[in-house]
């Protein structure tokens, strides 16, 4: 709640003074209003994550979509094997890794009791999956973790880049004469831009090396 009124009243504040006022340009308003709106997404996802378990599948509500699994195509339901972090990661047959959200790892007794419905649901034809599954799945999973560790970094980068160069290059005359540098102007945009792009193109890029090492994983299961 501290977190969401931390970042939502000051963005209707802001929001209410851009939208009326007649002298911004309209690029710097829609550029303002997307940057705005990505924390508003920001917020929402937060309030919406959830795992939610059902008695013949589990689903991990999501922003946009809510990713439902069978109790008979989960490989595993662990803790994840880091000190620093207690998420609690879910293997699915078709070796995706993801983190089930809505606190879910913090507390050891909400885990106990998913992998004990997981365990009576499951199935007698349920079969543990090979090592060299899940080892595949933790190196794609860290590969998209990585990813979004450096769309981030760039983000922030580009973003202070931008602001720093616009307060320097640009002369205190433009804002004397109510005119805000073209900088400014589309600096709303850069954020989501940047991140999409360094998002896109570093998963791209893991997902060849990804598959090169499933390729690594086959051929040695077959040695």
């Amino acid at each position: 709640m501290l977190i969401t009124l931390l970042l939502g009243l000051p963005g209707i504040s802001l929001a209410r003074w851009i939208v009326p006022e007649g002298d911004l340009p309209l690029t710097f308003k829609a550029g303002m209003l997307v940057l705005i709106g990505t924390v508003y997404l920001a917020v929402i996802w937060f309030w919406r994550a959830a795992t939610i378990v059902y008695q013949d599948h589990i689903a991990v509500r999501q922003l946009f979509r809510t990713r439902r699994t069978a109790w008979s195509d989960v490989s595993s339901i662990e803790i994840e094997n880091n000190p620093a972090s207690s998420r609690t990661m879910l293997l699915d047959r078709e070796g995706r890794l993801f983190a089930l959200p809505g606190g879910v790892g913090a507390q050891a007794h909400e885990v106990r009791v998913i992998k004990d419905i997981w365990e009576r649901r499951r199935g007698e034809g349920w079969t543990p999956p090979a090592e060299g599954a899940v080892l595949a799945a933790q190196h794609w999973a860290r590969s998209r973790e990585s990813a979004i560790v450096w769309a981030v970094f760039l983000t922030v980068g580009s973003f202070l880049a931008l602001l720093v160069s616009g307060l320097i290059l640009n002369s205190r005359s433009d804002w004397d004469n109510g005119e805000i540098p073209w900088l400014f102007q589309v600096i709303g945009f850069v954020p989501v831009v940047v991140f999409i792009a360094v998002y896109q193109a570093a998963v791209r890029l893991l997902r060849r090396r990804h598959l090169l090492r499933l390729d690594k994983v086959a051929g040695d299961s077959l040695s």
